[in-house]
């Protein structure tokens, strides 16, 4: 860990030690400021949701985008909590995130070779790391440590992946020997190196592809033409390993529901076009409902 990254992380532990409850609180005034005083590419979160919801008026486009800038305060308090979750029992206790239906994965996991999450920037994407503990139902689930992997795309800095590792780490129980966090660009490398083990692979797959990547193909996203990632697909492809969407949705303020959607029992039977497209319809059905619920800041559209 470099010193830079110490640096940030000790005050943030130290903040997420109190009660979330108290970061909720604060989250209101944090939303006035990153959305109204610093202004925190407003345009950009403007711009999207004129395009994507050309049908609603002016009043209401801007009711959407002061819950949007809520819903992010909310996530940054909430990674900020969960990046002092040392104890698994704390972030149980917490009930933020609960999966609705485990049997699911259960079920897939029985009779595939692995299974390719598919998830999307829905919900609170910071708390994954944490999937172990919202299992309420009493069924058990096949998800542990030793079988999971969690792809994610870095950022330009350095220092903000140390840190950001560090906090999505928070409640794993061997967190030094932990090696199912992948970057993008090494997730083929690193399927290959496990193939012959039965994985199930976490990806979030609604960025825009790099701007180097010859993988990506065309889906119509919210009425735009949009590019994706397709490296999740067609690794499950390759393997025959079962496709499914996590949805994660808001119950009410601070609690989430997770539910794990089928999409394909092997890969192997579907064309990557055909995966993709089938998560980018329920990935746009749940923003319909919700959409304050997405990440709207990023350009993800041409």
């Amino acid at each position: 860990m470099s010193s830079a990254a110490k640096i940030w992380h000790a005050p943030l532990r130290l903040i997420g030690s109190l009660p979330l409850k108290f970061h909720h609180a604060n989250a209101r005034f944090l939303a006035w400021l990153i959305g109204d005083v610093l202004r925190y590419r407003r345009d950009v979160v403007s711009f999207n949701l004129a395009r994507c919801f050309p049908e609603l008026s002016t009043a209401e486009l801007k009711k959407i985008r002061k819950d949007f800038y809520l819903h992010f305060a909310d996530v940054v308090a909430e990674a900020v909590w969960f990046g002092a979750c040392r104890d698994p029992r704390r972030l149980r206790d917490a009930h933020i995130v609960e999966i609705a239906n485990p049997q699911v994965i259960s079920e897939l996991f029985e009779s595939a070779s692995g299974i390719a999450v598919l998830y999307s920037h829905c919900g609170n994407w910071e708390l994954y790391g944490g999937i172990e503990n919202y299992n309420y139902s009493g069924q058990p689930m096949p998800i542990t440590e030793q079988n999971f992997s969690v792809v994610y795309k870095h950022t330009n800095s350095k220092t903000t992946d140390e840190v950001l590792r560090m906090n999505r780490f928070a409640p794993l129980r061997d967190r030094d020997g932990f090696n199912g966090y992948v970057e993008t660009k090494d997730l083929i490398r690193h399927a290959f190196r496990h193939r012959d083990e039965k994985r199930i692979y976490n990806i979030n797959t609604d960025q825009r592809p790099y701007q180097d990547s010859g993988a990506n193909i065309p889906v119509r996203f919210l009425g735009q033409d949009t590019k994706t990632m397709t490296g999740a697909a067609a690794i499950a492809k390759k393997f025959g390993m079962a496709v499914c969407y996590l949805r994660m949705k808001i119950k009410e303020r601070g609690h989430y529901v997770m539910e794990y959607v089928p999409i394909c029992e092997n890969a192997s039977d579907m064309s990557v076009e055909a995966i993709m497209t089938r998560y980018y319809e329920l990935l746009e059905d749940d923003i319909r409902k919700q959409p304050a619920n997405y990440l709207w800041t990023h350009r993800r559209f041409d």
